[in-house]
């Protein structure tokens, strides 16, 4: 994402691939190119091989539970993003192959292909020759997909050769790079620049993490107007929640008020006609804009303890699906199925916290251009009217919610959170957060924390 290339964090990324690799490489069979595809409407989601779930030494079976988690949810693939490659860390390309090992694995269409960063953009040729002949290797015209993060550098220096690199390689090459106004909004003029800079490249994916909802929306918007009056793919984000970690140098924000913020972006790119979307991310732990399953609990310790507390974020996944159905079929879905989603922080934002300077105070909040939620939010899925209460330590919320989807918000408190969902005074669900929003436990660093509840 746009603070990606830290190198506070790049050092942390190389000294966890430098493990030991103890599992060995599955048996990789070479199968002939599929026919022509047509681009028909797909949603990825961004995967940081750097840090797998399963840990630095995760196995193919590990992967393959990845790979069943998030098609579950509707999602037909990875864009593996690789911060090296052979020559420089051979621990990624290790890692992908055991990705492609587990994807081939399974008994539906799984697709993957690399998202070359950093010095994984010196390996380009390798990288496609080594996943042309896979079963799982995504193809469009019977070109294997590859993407980049940040192509041709921060600058754009190298980005000119990258794509003439790829073009000589036969990809179908749908990178990002940064526009002239770096995290700002996109306009049509930026938009046009993008174009112009990606020459001969298929289409360009907007990696939008770090920004609030709306000027992704708005972004999407202006670029895909642009890529589709020049004939080019465009790959739409779409961001759960961004809080970097503490202990580096991006400690900021971007309020998304619980889910509301990542279904405005959803809209966006449904309304604007996206080819594909890509979910950043699916495990990037240290920024928190990751979507993937991490246990039962609520929290969880995962990869290496250094990313801390980390909490749920199914929710977002979740309610995800509905959209992800929209986006591909291009109708919005019926509901068949009462659902609610909620989102809350573990601890309250109280105004002594707001401005506080001091980085090594633990209840110092983030960075953020825009005050942080203290509310308790929830997404609500219904097939038919209904009242919803949330309760929290003596504060009730009572609130009429329509059929349909509706984004509302109540008060929120010390202690843990009820969620009752009334129709025609029968109770339809009834579910208690699994975890308590504290005064002073602040080792979730301002991250939301979701969960869900289904009549």
């Amino acid at each position: 994402m746009p603070s990606r290339p830290i190198p506070g964090r790049r050092r942390f990324m190389l000294a966890c691939l430098s493990l030991p690799c103890t599992v060995p490489l599955g048996a990789h069979a070479a199968v002939p190119p599929p026919a022509a595809q047509s681009l028909r409407k797909r949603v990825f989601a961004h995967y940081m091989v750097a840090w797998p779930r399963g840990g630095p030494h995760a196995t193919v079976a590990s992967y393959e539970s990845e790979c069943r988690d998030a098609h579950a949810r509707g999602i037909d693939g990875f864009a593996l993003n690789c911060g090296g490659w052979d020559r420089s860390e051979p621990h990624y390309k290790q890692r992908v192959l055991r990705l492609y090992d587990a994807a081939a694995r399974l008994n539906f269409d799984f697709k993957l292909f690399v998202s070359a960063d950093g010095r994984a953009q010196d390996e380009i040729e390798d990288i496609v020759a080594t996943t042309r002949g896979l079963k799982a290797q995504l193809f469009v015209d019977n070109k294997p997909v590859l993407s980049a993060y940040a192509a041709g550098g921060k600058d754009f220096t190298n980005g000119a050769a990258l794509m003439r690199e790829a073009r000589r390689l036969g990809a179908f090459f749908v990178p990002h790079f940064f526009p002239s106004s770096g995290e700002r909004q996109i306009s049509a003029r930026e938009a046009s620049e993008i174009v112009e800079h990606l020459g001969t490249a298929d289409g360009y994916f907007y990696f939008g993490a770090a920004g609030s909802p709306n000027l992704i929306a708005r972004s999407t918007e202006a670029l895909n107007a642009e890529l589709k009056s020049r004939g080019k793919v465009f790959m739409a984000p779409v961001t759960p929640y961004y809080r970097g970690l503490r202990a580096g140098t991006n400690y900021r924000a971007f309020e998304t008020s619980g889910f509301s913020g990542m279904a405005t972006e959803w809209e966006a790119a449904i309304a604007s006609g996206a080819t594909w979307v890509q979910i950043v991310t699916w495990n990037d732990w240290a920024e928190s804009t990751y979507v993937a399953p991490i246990g039962g609990t609520g929290r969880a310790h995962v990869y290496d303890d250094r990313f801390g507390d980390l909490l749920s974020h199914t929710g977002y996944l979740d309610a995800s699906r509905y959209y992800i159905e929209w986006f591909k079929s291009g109708s919005k879905p019926a509901i068949t199925q009462d659902q609610l989603f909620y989102f809350y922080r573990l601890n309250p934002l109280g105004q002594d916290h707001q401005h506080s300077p001091d980085a090594h105070d633990a209840s110092t909040p983030p960075r953020s251009r825009e005050p942080l939620s203290s509310q308790i939010h929830v997404s609500v899925f219904l097939t038919a009217p209904a009242v919803l209460v949330v309760s929290v330590q003596g504060s009730i919320t009572r609130l009429d919610v329509p059929a349909g989807v509706t984004h509302i918000s109540a008060d929120a408190r010390a202690g843990t959170p009820r969620f009752v969902l009334q129709r025609e005074g029968k109770i339809i669900i009834d579910k208690t957060g699994e975890q308590a929003i504290t005064t002073d436990d602040f080792s979730g660093a301002y991250n939301y924390f979701s969960g869900s509840a289904k009549a």
